[in-house]
């Protein structure tokens, strides 16, 4: 096999209980203008119970569909289907999302070096015209934010420049090492791009926003942005990736606003009989102070 036979790119899309958005997805990706030998598409099926596997098996016989017997979210979900990966790169794509067909080229084409990554053009599905994202920034409490979210699209961002992070519902980087994980899969949601780009950033790598890579995002619509799981992996994660790349100041005080929110959260329950919010958020501050140690020990011990 020549290296123009061989699989260039490996699409992975992790799934949960999103059939009424996979096959327009995977349609999308049908119709990309790279070659079709080219690239490959898995689907990794996280126990949605909602008919995803059959519809892939029946409808997409082309794509590799792995099957999770339990829901191992979005982290361990893309690390399980970059294993199964052949390509030189391997692309990530929400299962909510739909291509643009020169998404793949465009993504391609930003890539500099065999180190670098590149993150999409994402616009909200339900409005075309505004955008979703254009990568990470790293606000200066330890947040991340969406850059030019809820922004209209008129032509203001049409210029490759690097970004500190990419999106992971689209976004394209080198495939790790057999055995290396993408993600921390501890972080199950949210937050586990922040802290990959944070991640490369202090390794010296590079994440470029490519504006021609354009994918129509209907968003959180497997998850549930609001809702009490989103609460308790937002706070809790959010905290952790200040601990593991921080400086001591960030650390400290992600850790204080965790603990500052689970008392305001209980106190607002009070008032109003409804303890999801608070519950949600105390349990991501007990998480949090579960895996403080592991996540420190992985900053102190060069793995971070």
């Amino acid at each position: 096999m020549t290296d123009a036979d061989a699989v260039l790119v490996s699409v992975v899309v992790v799934n949960y209980r999103g059939a009424a958005y996979l096959a327009a997805c995977l349609d999308a990706l049908a119709e990309q203008t790279l070659p079709r030998h080219r690239y490959e598409v898995i689907v990794v099926e996280n126990a949605s119970a909602d008919g995803s596997a059959a519809l892939v098996r029946d409808r997409f016989p082309w794509v590799r569909l792995v099957v999770s017997s339990v829901n191992l979210g979005f982290a361990a979900g893309n690390n399980i289907g970059v294993s199964h990966a052949r390509g030189v790169w391997v692309a990530l794509l929400n299962n909510d999302a739909v291509a643009d067909p020169f998404w793949l080229e465009e993504s391609l084409r930003q890539l500099q070096g065999p180190t670098d990554a590149a993150v999409s053009k994402l616009v909200y599905a339900s409005e075309p015209t505004t955008f979703n994202s254009a990568g990470l920034m790293l606000l200066r409490d330890g947040r991340g934010a969406d850059l030019g979210s809820g922004h209209a699209d008129g032509g203001q961002s049409e210029r490759a420049e690097p970004v500190f992070a990419g999106c992971g519902a689209a976004l394209i980087l080198p495939r790790p090492a057999a055995g290396v994980d993408l993600f921390d899969a501890r972080y199950f949601l949210y937050y586990e791009d922040l802290e990959l780009g944070w991640r490369r950033r202090r390794a010296g790598l590079a994440t470029t926003y490519a504006p021609r890579s354009l994918v129509r995002h209907a968003v959180g619509a497997s998850a549930g942005e609001g809702s009490t799981l989103f609460r308790f992996c937002v706070e809790r994660n959010r905290a952790l990736t200040s601990l593991r790349h921080g400086d001591a100041v960030l650390a400290f005080r992600a850790a204080l606003t965790l603990l500052a929110k689970a008392a305001v959260a209980w106190l607002r329950g009070l008032r109003s009989r409804d303890f999801g919010s608070a519950k949600a958020t105390t349990a991501a501050l007990v998480s949090y102070a579960r895996h403080a140690p592991r996540t420190l020990a992985k900053r102190w011990g060069g793995l971070a």
